[in-house]
């Protein structure tokens, strides 16, 4: 019976959908939801609450959408149903991706697709990799929609038989060309799509590739073949009633008389473009009144209804009270008749009632003076945690004010990006202190023929490891910048002895354990030979050359650009008082005409506790990630890092200080 009324109920609903009465189709599935969870079916919950959503995405209402899809997800992880779970993933990142917001539809595009690959769904791959593609191209960051929209079209090649898909992808890569300015390509990608959408004989695309085709032609004044795709565009859209195609060719004949210098023409076309857009976006404003004006109408009866589900609980109310008023009258009758019936025997014991109040009535009073004195008691405490409150308030005032002035003098004394980028134009540094002031630094300089630069971490983290590093910037000018000393295990051993000295840890009474990581390089910029010495952090180095046999180092990794990741290991030992004591070992490495990315980490990122085990990165997570986009711009690696850091992180603390600093020679 149940799976009777379901069909029929769930059918209903669908026409309603189907035909544009929305809020009779929400009503129809949540008389099934309700029939659903009485029952106790999963499965058909989860289906519903898609239905739902479905329903709240056709009223254009994407928050109401995406929290009844949020549901379906759920109940779709007790079915154990992957399909359809990667599905509504992808139909949320559709509606982020039409409200703006396309982190999200990046996000929820990504766990559609690992979901989709896990179960060799290679058709819901292909189009989730086109989705991040239009993603990536709406923000910008067009050399990562270039790569998704190239997976995407490589994917709906190798499933065959998907022409229209296809025909999509070379259409998105030839438009990302063309904003980038990259005419040539731009021509190729364009034409192959023109030649699939004709074949299969879709005319709102055919239309949309020759506008755009007409656009490269007239950027590279090419006006015979522009003038051919404009009117090729036109006449789709003119024949099948595509108005936005129709306003967009009257523009283009407007630029292309224009580079002709036939201003006559020019005039005309201005002229009918402008009338054409006006029309067009007046029917739109009726369009958009008529929607409102139905929307406004649907509210209103969902209103009414509202009102006459309130009114008859109203009415429900005054029944019961009436028969409650009915049962109170014939208890107070009952009650009288009782009264008269014991009169005689209550005069009788009025006198030893009157004694029994009289006593009540003391116990009363004495009750009540209890109460007043433990009021008054409960009014001083409230005043007294008021006051030590407000103390609270301005001590942490106080606090938070000395911290950010301590901010802005560690920032003061870090070095500036100019530095940076006279040792290289493609670098970056990304510092996450765990509190307002750090204990992780990087510090670098440059002079004659050197470039020297470093990343350290001090013990502990906020205020004690701002000190250490602000110790540690200090003595690293002197030592350096002062004293010219260029050799990095020289530099880490005289770093060493100023610390001890500043922090008398040469004093047995004291026993300071403070002291510092670091990892610090030396370039030679004439003869390209870089020097690396370490204390406690590794230098790691990504190249498509292998290092030279001498050199002690770790080959972590290889990506698909054929960059490896080596790892060159300093000493053991911290720059401070250890039991090991020994000098820094000095470690050269050539470069020659190589070209290097060199990174410098601390070890915040790779402690950091996240994810959904609530475990660390890790530190083969970090380097695979450093490994994979080494070949990537230094600002989409500072933003990569950042941004996969804060999802890692989502809804826990940031446990230490993070840093690392990438150059590339």
């Amino acid at each position: 019976n149940f799976e009777k009324i379901y069909t029929a109920l769930n059918l209903q609903g669908t026409l309603c959908n189907e035909t544009g009465q929305y809020n009779k189709a929400l009503e129809t599935f949540q008389s099934i939801l309700e029939l659903a969870q009485l029952n106790s079916f999963p499965a058909k919950i989860a289906q519903t609450h898609s239905n739902i959503a479905n329903c709240y995405a056709l009223k254009s209402n994407t928050v109401k959408a995406i929290e009844s899809y949020q549901k379906a997800i759920e109940y779709f992880d007790r079915t154990v149903d992957p399909y359809e779970k990667a599905v509504l993933y992808g139909r949320l990142g559709n509606l982020y991706y039409l409200s703006g917001n396309n982190n999200e539809a990046i996000k929820y595009y990504k766990k559609a697709r690992e979901i989709f690959a896990q179960n060799g769904w290679e058709a819901g791959v292909a189009t989730t990799l086109m989705n991040i593609g239009n993603c990536f191209k709406r923000i910008d960051i067009l050399d990562s929609a270039l790569v998704y929209y190239t997976d995407g079209l490589n994917k709906f090649r190798s499933i065959g038989n998907r022409p229209h898909n296809e025909a999509q992808c070379l259409a998105n890569i030839g438009n990302t060309y063309q904003v980038i300015g990259n005419s040539t390509e731009a021509e190729r990608f364009l034409l192959s799509a023109d030649s699939l959408f004709s074949k299969i004989e879709n005319p709102y695309s055919m239309s949309l590739v020759n506008r755009d085709l007409a656009y490269v032609y007239l950027e590279t004044n090419r006006l015979n073949l522009a003038k051919q795709r404009i009117d090729n565009s036109l006449n789709l859209a003119q024949e099948n009633g595509y108005d936005d195609l129709v306003m967009g060719a009257y523009k283009q004949l407007y630029l292309y008389f224009e580079k002709l210098n036939d201003y006559k023409n020019t005039y005309i076309w201005i002229k009918e473009y402008m009338t054409f857009k006006n029309l067009y976006e007046e029917k739109e404003k009726e369009a958009n009144i008529d929607r409102l004006l139905a929307e406004f109408e649907a509210e209103r009866k969902e209103r009414e209804i509202e009102l006459l589900k309130k009114s008859d609980e109203i009415n429900q109310l005054k029944i019961r009270r009436r028969t409650l008023n009915l049962y109170i009258s014939l208890l107070a009758f009952f009650i009288a008749i009782s009264f008269i019936v014991f009169l005689y025997d209550s005069n009788r014991k009025k006198k030893r009632t009157n004694q029994l109040l009289s006593e009540h009535n003391v116990e009363i009073n004495q009750q009540k003076e209890e109460i007043i004195a433990q009021r008054d008691e409960i009014e001083s405490q409230r005043d007294l945690l008021q006051n030590q409150n407000k103390l609270l308030e301005q001590f942490r005032t106080h606090t938070t004010e000395s911290l950010r002035y301590a901010q802005s003098i560690q920032a003061a004394i870090l070095p500036s990006e100019k530095v940076l980028q006279q040792i290289s134009a493609e670098s970056f540094v990304l510092m996450k202190p765990c509190e307002l002031v750090s204990g992780d630094f990087f510090w670098a300089t440059s002079f004659d023929d050197y470039h020297i630069f470093c990343v350290a971490d001090c013990t502990g983290h906020g205020v004690p490891g701002a000190f250490m590093s602000i110790l540690g910037i200090t003595a690293l000018n002197d030592i350096v910048a002062r004293h010219r000393v260029t050799k990095p295990a020289e530099i880490l051993g005289y770093l060493r002895e100023s610390v001890i000295n500043a922090l008398n840890q040469n004093d047995p009474e004291q026993q300071h354990k403070d002291g510092m990581d670091i990892a610090l390089c030396s370039l030679n910029k004439k003869t390209r030979e870089l020097q690396f010495a370490g204390a406690g952090i590794p230098l790691l180095i990504a190249t498509n050359h292998a290092l030279q046999k001498d050199i002690e180092c770790n080959s972590i990794n290889t990506n698909e650009h054929n960059l490896s990741l080596y790892e060159v290991k300093g000493n053991i030992m911290p720059v401070g008082s250890s039991p090991r004591m020994k000098p820094f070992t000095n470690i050269t490495i050539p470069l020659q005409n190589n070209s290097v990315y060199l990174y410098l980490v601390t070890d915040g990122f790779q402690d950091q506790m996240g994810g959904e085990s609530n475990k660390k990165f890790g530190v083969k997570n970090l380097r695979n990630l450093l490994l994979s986009n080494a070949n990537l711009s230094s600002k989409i690696q500072h933003n990569g890092l950042n941004t996969t850091f804060e999802e890692w992180r989502k809804g826990f603390e940031q446990i230490d200080d993070v840093t690392i600093l990438g150059i590339k020679i």
